[in-house]
């Protein structure tokens, strides 16, 4: 390991993850082992012991609390036989069986699996994963009873991480260590773990509607088929906390279903969420490790004893979920915004392509050809993804089945043509538009993709590939063609995605960051000096040295700062985002758009942001659209000032947006904690026609405090002209205007 980290064979933040999937899989054994669910439940009792007494994760445990360990390797290397024997096919003599899964295979661990670590190390390892030390003493931690919350805690935690790598440092343990800086990885993801008292909030704006729609008048057979039908996705899934509370709930009913009984036995429980699981959960992130985690705990919810882990991996996935194409975005072509100039382009390259582009796309349109006609030709690609979430997962065998089955899906020629043709669109707003780097991708070169892919030039589809790889393009109606179907059709349900179909429910806490490049946070890491600067000025004065004073993290910094642009123009200029893409753009913003864009028309959805979705100027379009189109079911808003959100600041606010068919919206405002929404004297409904009357001109939601304040405005704005209404009366009668102060404290800082 050494060699390979000072060689740069292993890069650290690989390493790093290998070291996460090593702690994954020890929390995996810890609760399965508690929880009598690992061993084979027909092995021989002598086999069970055997495991139990010389190879199991809870020996360690016990070890690890009354020993210290030694210089041996005997341990890990018993551990890694246990390891071995999950990702294979088993071991009968200590009745292990197979699980499958990529947690255990071989290149999960990559070096770890084969390196050697002393007793005396792995011992210190357990011990800290295994008790808790605190003022009252040291006590072990309960992994038998250790939910999701938890779980989603050590996540949390593990995001905050960033590995430091120093293979020639004399002493072993300063080789690599894991510190916390401004610039980790859980703070500029603007990810915020969500407690459990708001995720069932969520579930019960959302989940519990939907239930009573979908099963109202149905029993037995038709009650289960329409529960196993439902497809719930959360679009930025984390530790997928809101989906194991999903698959609960839906098990406890599946349960009851199959079995008639109000309160269905363990094992009915236990086979139901393991259905729930495999059958109804979605998720996406961009974080590789957290989409590993996800699998993860929903593995540990639906273990059975005797079955292999389920096949996830086309249910739950990595990428960027705000970053992709639509059916209709691809009909309608490269847009001339396309070729706005972002950081290290040519302006006058990007004005000549502009021209060239629009150029082409009127010449296409002149002579009536496929501009505009739907490019999608996915051929069966639904069927065939239905067919393969069908197939039953219940022995190693099975799972394997599936896998493959899997991956000729995404081999084949109509799944990689569709997904190029997207991932060239993509790349068309991202491409660096230099004149050394030959031509950008222009209606001509996309059409050209579309009625040939094969066609395409070595050098720009390794181009588009990386681009992809780099931005993790996304695209909803390839990823999950079992969800959005009938893309190339003529008529569509949803024609402004040009698809069909949509998730039934979405839950979630999606990221809350401003799609701005922080300089503090970037050089936390790689230059402190830069990042402590007294000021905005000093700070980029430092910024323009870098060429002079260390070349190779100038280039670092271009090249994240241009990925940081290409973002912010694919967001802004696609036209996929028409309600929110204004202003400083906040990904709340943006991920409450593409929330209700894969929503299904009949779909409910329940998903936590910033208040400032009901309230800003900059997402009033959104807002008022939601309630125009009478898709508002329910704003119910928070204040943090007690600490709901634990590492968020206490004056911060937060709502929980619930969205499906509503003629009227359950309000709360002023919140502190869930059980005030037991109190039915601060909860009030307010129609699309009182948001009018009360908001004309904002279309925002008015944020009472009582249902008596919402009476006492409505009842005076019925009946005076409080309110000047812009929308059927023009002119500003005050004379009033805006603007910003005239010293900014970042730009001017100079002059104070």
């Amino acid at each position: 390991l050494r060699s390979a980290l000072a060689s740069g064979e292993l890069a650290g933040q690989e390493y790093y993850r290998q070291l996460l999937r090593l702690v994954y899989r020890l929390l995996f054994l810890f609760v399965t082992e508690s929880r009598d669910l690992l061993l084979d439940p027909a092995a021989p009792r002598r086999a069970r012991d055997l495991y139990k007494h010389h190879y199991s994760a809870t020996r360690l445990q016990t070890l690890a609390g009354t020993t210290r360990g030694n210089r041996h390797r005997d341990l890990y290397e018993s551990l890694k036989l246990v390891m071995t024997a999950l990702g294979g096919s088993g071991a009968a003599p200590l009745g292990l069986l197979g699980l499958g899964g990529y947690l255990w295979s071989d290149a999960a661990l990559g070096l770890l699996g084969t390196a050697a670590l002393s007793n005396a190390a792995l011992l210190a390892a357990v011990r800290s994963l295994s008790y808790i030390v605190d003022k009252d003493g040291r006590r072990p931690v309960d992994y038998k009873n250790l939910g999701s919350e938890e779980l989603g805690g050590v996540y949390e935690q593990l995001l905050e991480l960033h590995p430091e790598i120093n293979p020639t440092a004399p002493l072993a343990a300063d080789r690599f260590t894991l510190g916390i800086s401004a610039g980790n990885e859980r703070k500029t993801s603007g990810s915020h773990y969500t407690p459990d008292s708001l995720v069932q909030v969520c579930l019960d704006t959302a989940l519990e509607p939907l239930l009573a729609e979908r099963l109202a008048g149905k029993k037995g057979p038709d009650a289960e088929t329409a529960l196993l039908a439902l497809k719930i996705c959360d679009t930025a899934v984390g530790s997928g906390h809101f989906l194991i509370g999903a698959a609960h709930r839906l098990a406890k009913r599946l349960a009851a279903v199959r079995t008639g009984d109000s309160e269905p036995s363990p094992d009915a429980y236990r086979t139901a969420l393991r259905d729930c699981i495999r059958n109804c959960l979605y998720g996406v992130d961009l974080n590789p490790m957290a989409a590993e985690l996800c699998r993860v705990n929903l593995w540990l919810e639906s273990m059975e004893p005797g079955k292999p882990l389920s096949f996830l991996d086309h249910h739950i996935k990595i990428g960027n979920s705000l970053l992709g194409a639509t059916p209709a975005l691809l009909a309608a072509g490269i847009t001339d915004a396309a070729f706005d100039p972002i950081e290290g382009d040519d302006k006058q390259f990007c004005s000549r392509f502009k021209k060239a582009n629009k150029k082409e796309r009127e010449d296409a349109k002149n002579k009536q050809t496929s501009l505009f006609a739907a490019p999608i030709k996915l051929g069966n690609l639904t069927s065939v993804y239905a067919a393969l979430s069908a197939l039953p997962d219940d022995s190693l065998d099975q799972v394997a089945a599936k896998a493959r089955q899997y991956e000729s899906l995404v081999s084949s020629s109509d799944y990689k043509s569709g997904r190029l043709l997207a991932d060239a669109w993509c790349a068309a707003f991202v491409w660096k538009k230099t004149p050394e780097f030959d031509f950008p991708i222009t209606e001509e070169v996309f059409r050209a993709i579309e009625t040939n892919p094969h066609s395409l030039a070595p050098w720009m589809l390794d181009e588009i590939q990386r681009l992809a790889k780099q931005y993790k393009f996304f695209h909803w109606h390839l990823e999950f063609p079992d969800v959005f179907t009938g893309v190339a059709a003529q008529a569509t349900a949803n024609e402004q995605m040009g698809w069909s179909g949509g998730f039934d429910c979405i839950l979630g806490n999606p990221v809350w960051e401003t799609l701005q490049m922080n300089e503090q946070e970037y050089f936390a890491q790689r230059a402190p000096e830069i990042a402590s600067a007294p000021n905005a000025a000093a700070r980029k004065k430092l910024i323009a040295d870098l060429p002079k004073n260390r070349p190779e993290l100038n280039r670092e910094w271009a090249d994240a700062f241009r990925e940081s642009e290409g973002t912010r123009q694919l967001i802004r200029e696609s036209g996929r985002y028409p309600l929110t893409a204004v202003g400083k753009i906040n990904t709340f913003a943006i991920f409450s758009e593409l929330n209700r864009d894969v929503l299904s028309p009949t779909g409910r959805a329940g998903f936590i942001v910033p208040a400032g979705i009901a309230t800003d100027d900059a997402t009033k379009a959104f807002f008022d659209d939601l309630v125009t189109k009478s898709s508002l079911a329910a704003v119910y808003h928070f204040e943090n000032e007690d600490r709901l959100f634990a590492d968020v600041h206490h004056s911060f606010r937060f709502v929980i947006v619930g969205l499906g068919s509503a003629k009227s919206a359950d309000l709360l405002f002023f919140a502190r904690q869930t059980s005030a929404l037991a109190d039915k004297s601060h909860r009030f409904t307010l129609s699309p026609d009182d948001f009018r009357l009360l908001n004309p001109n904002t279309r925002t939601g008015p944020t009472f405090r009582s249902v008596a304040d919402a009476e006492l405005n409505k009842y005076i704005y019925r009946r005076t002209g409080v309110l000047w209404d812009e929308t059927k009366h023009d002119g500003n009668p005050w004379g009033l205007s805006f603007m910003q102060g005239l010293f900014n404290m970042a730009s001017d800082s100079r002059l104070f």
